[in-house]
């Protein structure tokens, strides 16, 4: 049976969707709209969301007086827990390559009692842990390579700086509260507003709609997506992956899994559009992790991917998560 308060009521309204989580999707879906108003077919609720965010964002940014602030920190440094979990279960596979197997000594020194417990990390196990990857990481670093290296070694700093700022607003925090207020009420309008508003313009065409969406930016990391993109290059092959808005709150997995040929990965304006210094070249068996801003203008919208050989095939897997 159709619902009609899942149709018509407040998409928006959940106990998960905190109000920074409403800004942050908001201001995505304001840049979306925007790229879309092609004919000015959303100008008007633009102009709705333009006050809804600068109102919330003003309401939010005064947390350091509500409970707000100390959930938050919370959250964050949950968040960094589950990050830094899931990370080293996700890479797995790829710090195994690079060290040459899961019976090497290197490949011990990262995963010495196996995934599981990364998996199943607690907050009073991260130091110990953190402490250990980033030793490993460090003797390692040129077989997991720059970004790789950098990514783990980053979650001890990541953690350390989560839990002071937790511990100062836990100290420093007002017996005030704000409850959920018009500000947030408003928001959540609006923006359901904006999800009929599209559906309206597009009716049942699912993707050219969920375009204009990015709802894994209301959750934490373990609602994120996994979208996989799988091919074959010919010779100095350029592919169009994917045209869709980019934020950095999205992760980029190149792996290149061919023999004896580079690819190279971009954002562009256009499906032709030519790559900027700010491009990703992954070699042959190896892969790399970035975020969009890392392959040129956040604004561009088309990620492309070359084969950089002249001589031979190339083989690739993208993972776009979020």
């Amino acid at each position: 049976m159709i619902s009609s308060n899942r149709l018509f009521g407040d998409l928006f309204d959940g106990k998960d969707i905190t109000p920074d989580r409403l800004v942050i999707f908001a201001k995505d879906e304001f840049a979306r709209l925007t790229k879309g108003n092609g004919g000015g077919l959303f100008t008007s609720q633009l102009a709705i969301l333009a006050t809804l965010i600068a109102t919330l964002e003003a309401d939010v940014s005064g947390v350091d007086t509500t409970l707000n602030l100390q959930s938050g920190q919370t959250d964050e440094v949950d968040l960094v827990t589950y990050e830094f979990g899931s990370t080293l279960s996700s890479l797995e596979g790829m710090i195994a390559y690079n060290l040459g197997g899961k019976d090497t000594i290197g490949f011990k020194e990262f995963y010495p009692h196996g995934r599981t417990e990364y998996s199943k990390i607690s907050r009073p196990k991260m130091p110990k842990l953190l402490n250990r990857i980033f030793k490993a990481a460090t003797k390692y670093s040129t077989e997991l390579g720059v970004t790789i290296t950098a990514q783990l070694k980053g979650f001890e700093a990541k953690y350390s700086t989560a839990r002071d700022v937790q511990n100062t607003s836990i100290t420093g925090l007002s017996s005030t509260r704000t409850d959920r207020n018009t500000a947030e009420t408003g928001m959540r309008k609006g923006l359901t507003q904006s999800v009929h508003l599209v559906g309206s313009i597009f009716p049942t065409d699912v993707v050219k709609c969920s375009g204009f969406f990015n709802f894994n930016l209301l959750y934490t990391t373990a609602h994120r997506k996994h979208i996989f993109y799988n091919d074959t290059l010919i010779v100095d092959e350029i592919k169009t992956i994917i045209n869709r808005s980019f934020t950095d709150n999205v992760t980029i997995a190149i792996r290149n899994k061919g023999t004896n040929a580079d690819i190279e990965v971009w954002l562009a304006a256009t499906a032709d559009g030519l790559p900027t210094i700010l491009l990703c070249t992954v070699a042959s068996g190896k892969a790399s992790i970035v975020v969009p801003s890392s392959l040129g203008d956040i604004d561009n919208t088309f990620l492309l991917i070359k084969n950089a050989s002249a001589v031979n095939p190339a083989i690739y897997e993208i993972e776009i998560i979020g």
